[in-house]
């Protein structure tokens, strides 16, 4: 099991600079609503170098004249990047400054109808103003029987997202901002029952893939969420959840078992990121 679980500055040092984000840290400062994606922008010369990487227009003003609602302390400000996408869970920025996003319109949300298309988010801001002018929607829809997903990572060019309960991979073509194939299954039969039956995950730069499973119940009770009702011994249901279960990115057509658990006792771990020593943090 994983000890000294830690993160990294390099992972969260840096907001935005002229509306162009960090891919590093991008994740770690949007905030994100049940429909709204919204990004912090403020000067930091450290980004020049990536700014002339990424071919996304810079932004003429830094939020000028938007109320987003938002308090910010002063040098800063935020745009609203994009609203009424869905249920947003995680989100993930490419070196291009496309932003992709996970929805969800499972049993926590009412069973919600859900939005025309597919669960998975492209967003793109060709024009510098902070505002995701290309929305396109792709993978399984509603009427495929899915409900969408949490988890969803970048890794070797191509695009790693939860959708039910498996763990898939899409190549992302050149010139386009949505896959154009069908994806490739990496992991499958997930469990889906119970308290969380989301799955988030991150990939190291090894290529190990890292999925939090919560627990079925809330505390492992002998009725669940019922107050004075005992915890059971041993807590059975940690053979195959309240964990984090490790797998390879780069095989397909994997099978979730218990044998593969890395880290147990984690009740559900929403959060997982590595530090620039490989150190994994988990919420």
């Amino acid at each position: 099991m994983e000890q000294g679980l830690n993160t990294s500055d390099a992972r969260s040092r840096t907001l935005a600079g002229t509306g162009v984000l960090d891919p590093a840290a991008a994740a770690a400062f949007a905030a994100i609503g049940l429909c709204t994606v919204a990004f912090f922008l403020a000067d930091d010369s450290s980004l020049a170098a990536e700014q002339q990487r990424q071919p996304v227009a810079a932004a003429t003003s830094a939020c000028a004249n938007v109320d987003s609602g938002i308090t910010l302390p002063p040098g800063f400000c935020a745009t609203v990047f994009a609203d009424n996408i869905g249920h947003a869970r995680h989100l993930v920025v490419a070196p291009n400054g496309v932003v992709y996003v996970n929805t969800w319109s499972g049993r926590y949300y009412g069973n919600t109808p859900p939005h025309d298309g597919g669960f998975l988010v492209a967003l793109q801001d060709t024009t510098g103003d902070g505002r995701a002018n290309v929305v396109t929607r792709f993978g399984p829809d509603a009427n495929s029987g899915n409900a969408g997903g949490t988890g969803i990572a970048l890794y070797n060019g191509a695009l790693y997202a939860e959708t039910n309960d498996r763990i898939v991979r899409y190549a992302l073509p050149a010139g386009t901002i949505a896959p154009t194939a069908p994806p490739e299954v990496i992991i499958s039969g997930l469990p889906l029952t119970g308290d969380h039956p989301m799955h988030p995950f991150q990939i190291d730069g090894q290529g190990q893939l890292y999925v939090d499973l919560g627990s079925a119940t809330n505390s492992c009770q002998s009725q669940n969420r019922m107050p004075n009702s005992p915890g059971i011994n041993p807590c059975t249901e940690l053979e195959t959840r309240a964990g984090i279960w490790r797998y390879d990115a780069n095989r397909t057509d994997q099978k979730f078992s218990a044998a593969e658990r890395f880290a147990t006792g984690l009740r559900n771990g929403e959060g997982i990121a590595f530090d620039s020593a490989g150190r994994m943090l988990a919420t």
